[in-house]
């Protein structure tokens, strides 16, 4: 059994004007349906609804470099250039994704009122909140994180509360089946018998 799924656009708005009970109101409109996509019973697309090929330019629009500009590129990489027409040709299929990652940096920005190279905060969240990208705020935050933790959480204190250290170190308890030299404990204990290893 095939079923049509809805498709969210978020960049669609509907508004609805108010109008006054002396105007008539508009006659209404159609609802706006997105094309069809067939899908299976768990609602899985058949048929992949885009196509990577479809954001790839034209052949012959792609960026591509030059053998001698590749031979260069692999000298001061210290890797080895290709050697038969075969890899020559698989470095030619990367020109395609070249092309990809060229449109990925080409999206215009503007519309969010984000400028060229100013960064873009992709996380997720409920509401936007602003991010200070500088290293002083980053730094003040870092000082805020650490002043709400509880005193006795942090440095020595955390490690007198381990049963068994070893220095400035916490050392923790051995596997049965592992035997190592004996150590001793620098804790209040008594030093680990080869049993607790």
């Amino acid at each position: 059994m095939l079923r049509t799924a809805r498709i969210a656009r978020p960049w669609v708005l509907s508004t609805r004007a108010s109008h006054s009970s002396a105007a008539s109101p508009p006659p209404p409109r159609p609802p706006r349906r997105a094309p069809p996509v067939e899908t299976d019973d768990l609602c899985i697309p058949l048929r992949a609804p885009y196509a990577i090929a479809d954001y790839l330019p034209a052949p012959g629009q792609s960026p591509s470099l030059d053998r001698a500009t590749l031979l260069k590129l692999h000298r001061l990489a210290a890797l080895e250039p290709p050697a038969t027409e075969d890899e020559w040709a698989q470095l030619a299929d990367l020109d395609e994704l070249v092309a990809i990652v060229q449109a990925v940096r080409d999206v215009d920005t503007s519309v969010l009122g984000i400028a060229p190279g100013e960064m873009v905060d992709a996380r997720v969240r409920a509401e936007p909140r602003p991010v200070d990208w500088s290293a002083s705020a980053s730094a003040a935050q870092q000082g805020a994180a650490t002043a709400q933790d509880p005193p006795e959480a942090r440095g020595q204190a955390l490690l007198k509360l381990a049963k068994r250290t070893e220095g400035a170190y916490y050392v923790a308890p051995m596997p049965d089946n592992v035997r190592t030299r004996k150590r001793s404990s620098s804790s209040e204990e008594a030093p680990l018998s080869e049993d607790e290893y």
